[in-house]
């Protein structure tokens, strides 16, 4: 089966997969201790089960007989070196920021662990999620870098990569999974064009959230070919420099919020391939807030709001966005929305690199970006908390005492009900302070060949439903 991807994955080396690829391919090579399933909710994996004691030590027993690929037995010992070298600031692991809060890792007997944590952790399971069994035996033997071995234990081993081509070859022994496909193929095809012509010749066999809605339309007219949609975790929003004084008044926020027609932009531009989002986590996700409201397009209360904001028009705003085609698109109809308020906004493209320095360094007045596959509620933590200003993720400079306290709060209380209680109050203040405009999540895409039989999604558009895809002769 072979599938197109729009980008290289940077590094299949799980202990510095950062972007999407890497870490969705490195699934299917790599097993870990827990995987979130598809509700999105964490269960054992490499793990039969799991204990928690005074809600900081966890300890996991493994399943018996576990093996790598080649053959060499998969004990807690494996689990216990990735996690002690993504611990060691020296290493250099991006995960190191996950796990921070891990005071020591004790290795009870082969089938057996602890992991002790300074401070209790509600999202150290999802969290946990990143760290894969690796062989440390043979990676202390061996001369040649890991990543150009790369033995994990998944249902797929890596076979080889070449020019924009990864292949991997189906694991007949995993423990657990059964892959129907002899090779899994990965064509990092970065022309839009290029990839949907390539499926429409039999190239190439699945494309997932790798088209442009345009080519997703025009692709589903074709009778060889499946479509496919689910609702999905990706978040896009409109971000304000709280430091402004324009930006900082609260009614203003209010007003642009109600100005937009997000139901226009999903419809026109996005071809219907989202849905207006209320919120950072999705309907899917256990802590969404099901009772929050939705800010409708109503230009006459936007009107109200911007004359008890105070702010004296004519009023203009500077709106950076990256030169991708589909941003751009979507900033001028925000702009040309926001224009009937008596907001003027000058639109600045820049190349990717420049355009997130400006984000993270606080040069910028508005500005759109995306959560990418959202899962657990910490992530206000990141983006909300005041001790998250640059270089931290609370790039806008929203503060809130209130806030602050629920979100420590949030952050170390593990019962699940109590905690979407907690999350439940966040969100109802972020929605009447409007730090973010939320614009939408986006749908789960796939186009396939006909051929291809048992296609389904994960939330998190991950590759593991890929294990149960086979091929129709």
């Amino acid at each position: 089966m072979v599938v197109a991807i729009d980008s290289e994955p940077s590094n299949l080396d799980p202990r510095f997969a950062l972007d999407a690829y890497s870490q969705r391919i490195d699934q299917l090579l790599f097993d870990g201790l827990v995987i979130l399933n598809n509700n999105l909710e964490v269960v054992p994996h490499l793990a039969t089960h799991w204990t928690v004691r005074n809600n900081k030590i966890y300890q996991f027993t493994l399943h018996p007989n576990l093996t790598f690929h080649d053959g060499t037995p998969l004990t807690a010992h494996d689990i216990a070196f990735t996690l002690e070298q993504i611990l060691d600031p020296a290493f250099g692991s991006p995960l190191l920021g996950s796990f921070k809060n891990v005071e020591k890792i004790i290795v009870l007997n082969k089938l057996a662990l602890e992991i002790h944590l300074k401070e209790p952790q509600a999202s150290f399971l999802t969290d946990l999620t990143l760290i894969k069994a690796l062989p440390h035996q043979k990676m202390k033997d061996s001369k040649v870098p890991f990543k150009d071995v790369l033995i994990g234990s998944g249902p797929y081993t890596f076979l080889k990569k070449e020019v924009n081509t990864i292949i991997l070859k189906k694991n007949p022994t995993h423990f657990l999974f059964k892959p129907k496909m002899e090779n899994l193929i990965f064509k990092v095809i970065k022309d839009d064009n290029t990839r949907s012509l390539k499926l429409k010749k039999g190239e190439i066999d699945l494309i997932q959230n790798a088209l442009s809605s345009d080519s997703v339309i025009k692709l589903s007219q074709d009778p060889h070919l499946t479509l496919t949609k689910s609702a999905g975790l990706t978040y896009s929003y409109l971000g304000f420099n709280l430091k402004d004084p324009i930006l900082k008044n609260k009614k203003f926020r209010q007003a642009m919020s109600y100005a937009l027609d997000r139901k226009t932009i999903i419809e026109h531009l996005l071809q219907n391939l989202a849905t207006s989002a209320n919120s950072i986590l999705s309907p899917l996700n256990h802590y969404y807030d099901s009772t929050l409201s939705q800010t409708d397009f109503n230009l006459e209360k936007a009107k109200e709001l911007l004359k008890e904001s105070q702010v004296p028009l004519p009023v203009k705003l500077i709106f950076k966005t990256s030169t991708d085609t589909q941003a751009i698109n979507i900033a001028r109809l925000i702009s040309d929305q926001l224009k009937a308020l008596g907001v003027m906004v000058e639109l600045r493209t820049n190349e990717w690199g420049t355009f997130f320095n400006d984000i993270q360094t606080g040069n910028f007045q508005l500005f759109s970006l995306r959560w990418v596959g959202v899962t657990d509620p910490d992530i206000y933590y990141d983006a909300f908390h005041s001790s998250n200003f640059p270089p931290g993720k609370n790039r806008i400079y929203y503060s809130n005492p209130t806030t602050d306290r629920l979100l420590q709060e949030g952050r170390v209380e593990l019962n699940p009900e109590k905690r979407k209680k907690i999350y439940a109050r966040v969100q109802k203040i972020l929605a009447e302070e409007v730090p973010y405009i939320h614009l939408w999540h986006f749908n789960n895409v796939a186009l396939y060949t006909q051929r291809l039989k048992g296609f389904y999604f994960h939330p998190q558009a991950n590759f593991m439903p890929l294990i149960d895809v086979f091929k129709d002769d």
